[in-house]
């Protein structure tokens, strides 16, 4: 701010910047290691016996290219960061469920992780845990601005029901990989505004599609798709949502 013109006296020290951001750290450390923000939770959910919806938005996650700094050093990564807040609210919801809340919807936005060069190699296997054990017994999914969750979960059954996804930019690999491996229980797909991507056969980034999903989903185009408000914006657009008939999913039972 100084390079651009500023007089020095108009801005904070770095000392009283750096003890502020010291104060925040600490607090927020403690908070972990004492776990108020699982007890916070439990109590919450406690109080909401009728609540059967949760939605987790995530931000944009500190990126320091830097040599480590009094600000950075001991930052966790984001897939860290992902995984602890991912944990922390299966604990709350399964403590919930134990009490008898029927939470089977989950909201994910901004779930994205960090572009990765080709020749870094992430272990993503425990992030990955965390997420599935998020979505144990959901029978909605939803996703907004997230398209990490498709592409960890690309092989993973999870019984669901219903999958949204709206403003998502998604590999045409793992779209079709996590549809095939939840054919037997999806019914239901939603989608408004997402992008295909690396597919030779569809061209060059397609918007979604009913024809793109029967293709994907290997059913007839006879499956219903009709035009539906996407309710995950501010403002509410029109998507579309397929609907799968009973003979897409021969062997599927009712719950």
């Amino acid at each position: 701010m100084c390079d651009a013109g500023g007089e020095a006296d108009e801005y904070p020290s770095y000392m009283v910047i750096y003890e502020a951001l010291h104060d925040i750290c600490k607090e927020q450390r403690s908070i972990i290691d004492k776990g108020v923000d699982l007890a916070v939770l439990c109590s919450t959910f406690g109080a909401l016996p009728r609540l059967t919806e949760v939605g987790l938005s995530f931000c944009e996650a500190i990126e320091d290219d830097l040599s480590p700094s009094p600000f950075t050093a001991g930052m966790a990564t984001a897939e860290d960061s992902y995984q602890y807040h991912l944990r922390v609210v299966s604990d709350a919801i399964q403590n919930s469920r134990n009490r008898g809340a029927a939470i089977n919807t989950i909201s994910l936005s901004g779930f994205d992780l960090p572009y990765c060069h080709v020749w870094e190699i992430l272990d993503l296997s425990t992030l990955l845990e965390s997420l599935r054990k998020l979505l144990q017994s959901v029978r909605v999914l939803r996703l907004s601005y997230s398209s990490s969750p498709l592409e960890l979960l690309s092989r993973c059954a999870l019984d669901i029901y219903q999958l949204d996804m709206c403003c998502m930019v998604v590999k045409h690999n793992a779209l079709q990989d996590f549809l095939q491996a939840n054919k037997r229980s999806i019914c239901s797909i939603g989608f408004h505004d997402v992008t295909i991507t690396e597919s030779s056969r569809l061209g060059s980034r397609p918007k979604l599609s009913s024809d793109i999903l029967c293709k994907i989903m290997k059913v007839s185009p006879s499956s219903s798709c009709q035009a539906a408000d996407c309710g995950c914006l501010p403002f509410r657009k029109e998507g579309w949502r397929m609907l799968l008939n009973g003979d897409d999913h021969p062997q599927r039972s009712e719950t």
